[in-house]
């Protein structure tokens, strides 16, 4: 109140004050980003909302712990899109059992090497598919570690996801670029959204990332600056190889390629393998209810990892680099 704004550890606290919205020292300002989903117009925000500085004025309102849902209304699907609520929570567990941290770690590090020919005042990571926000917020804590002041922005088409990915980022100190005074070098905002209709200003971003999630590459390449970067990371020939063994009498491992995006050219590609141990039961049900497999397993098969308390696996993770082909 009286003119002074929320700390990162009270980024989500509404008290009806006006925030000054910007971040990274006022050079990666979300405001000039964030648009409206409805009429494309920038937003203003009072601290509760965003408010749409077009005719009709859209409002969207922030929930407790921080997202807004920018999905486009008036379509019914909205309501249904994204990963259901069971496998965003499973998603949330085994990701914080840190299995897979060395994924958004290694993804960092590359945007990190990328970024030191950018902007100098910072970067902003758009991430397309962020789920319940674990793989973002390792991401551009790399990033600032790496001395190069981040903003990300999140969007999942799960409201759910959204929800739980900006109490992550509260409980782990990332500012909310509406609720803080623009001089914290680590910043993340969240949202439900389209990714495939994204409302996010024409060549505003400087890298997008997709984790093993579609490639809006259509999409992405409007949103990236020309000399921006598209990171995608997607599972190799033999991730989760041991898994798959315990389901199925006869394996089949995946494709183990990135395709390139239309509009785009690859700039590099690597692969990224290491061996973890799931310690528990439960932590290997949610693994599996977080994977593809769950939707296409018998329940005889799903029966199978009834009787598995511990298990290696093998994360093999193809990690791609594109830029858009210029016009």
């Amino acid at each position: 109140r009286n003119g002074q704004v929320c700390s990162p550890c009270k980024a989500h606290c509404f008290h009806g004050m006006i925030i000054r919205t910007a971040a990274m020292n006022n050079k990666i300002n979300i405001k000039e980003m964030i648009i409206c989903p409805v009429c494309g117009a920038s937003f203003e925000s009072d601290g509760k909302s965003l408010i749409c500085c077009g005719e009709k004025h859209h409002l969207f309102d922030f929930a407790s712990s921080g997202y807004v849902n920018l999905l486009p209304p008036g379509k019914g699907k909205n309501s249904k899109s994204g990963d259901d609520a069971e496998m965003m929570a499973a998603r949330k567990r085994f990701l914080a059992s840190g299995c897979y941290d060395r994924i958004s770690v290694t993804i960092g590090e590359i945007i990190s090497s990328l970024a030191k020919d950018k902007r100098e005042g910072g970067i902003c990571v758009v991430d397309s598919g962020s789920g319940e926000g674990r793989h973002t917020c390792n991401i551009i804590k790399t990033v600032a570690e790496n001395g190069i002041p981040a903003l990300a922005i999140g969007f999942d088409a799960s409201k759910k996801g959204a929800a739980l990915a900006s109490s992550l980022a509260k409980r782990e100190t990332i500012a909310n670029p509406y609720f803080c005074d623009g001089t914290h070098n680590l910043s993340a905002f969240f949202a439900a959204g389209n990714i495939f209709s994204l409302p996010v200003r024409d060549h505003s971003a400087d890298f997008v990332t997709s984790l093993f999630a579609p490639i809006a590459g259509e999409e992405n390449k409007r949103i990236l600056r020309q000399d921006g970067c598209l990171v995608v990371a997607a599972s190799g020939a033999h991730h989760l190889v041991e898994l798959r063994k315990v389901l199925y009498d006869e394996v089949r491992l995946s494709s183990g390629e990135i395709r390139c995006p239309e509009g785009f050219y690859k700039v590099s590609e690597q692969t990224l393998c290491y061996k973890t141990i799931v310690e528990n039961n439960a932590l290997i049900r949610d693994l599996f209810t977080m994977t593809p497999f769950y939707y296409r397993t018998s329940l005889s098969d799903k029966a199978k990892l009834d009787k598995i308390d511990r298990l290696e696996i093998t994360v093999e993770v193809l990690v791609g680099v594109f830029s858009p082909k210029k016009q």
